[in-house]
């Protein structure tokens, strides 16, 4: 198990704290497990989301591409544009 390092304060709702506590508690969680465990899946489908959003954006500019764009320029640019740390962290 990961040795947990940072400390973050976060304040709920009544109602939400419930909600979370009774929740982890089915999952025989911590709180605090459950949060990091909803943080993570968040993350991950957003990461998802930007993939996909990625995907799509390179099939239009693949089946439409520019007046004088040879599709060499344009894999190499793409290649060029993929290994960008924003983009290259979602591949």
């Amino acid at each position: 198990m990961a040795t947990l390092e940072k400390r973050v304060q976060v304040l709920f709702e009544a109602e939400q704290y419930e909600r979370i506590q009774a929740e982890a508690a089915r999952q025989h969680l911590s709180v605090g497990a459950f949060i990091r465990e909803a943080v993570d899946g968040w993350m991950d489908r957003k990461r998802v989301d930007a993939r996909a959003a990625a995907k799509r954006l390179w099939a239009r500019a693949d089946a439409n591409p520019s007046p004088g764009i040879t599709p060499e320029y344009w894999a190499a640019h793409k290649d060029d544009l993929n290994d960008r740390p924003a983009l290259r962290d979602i591949s």
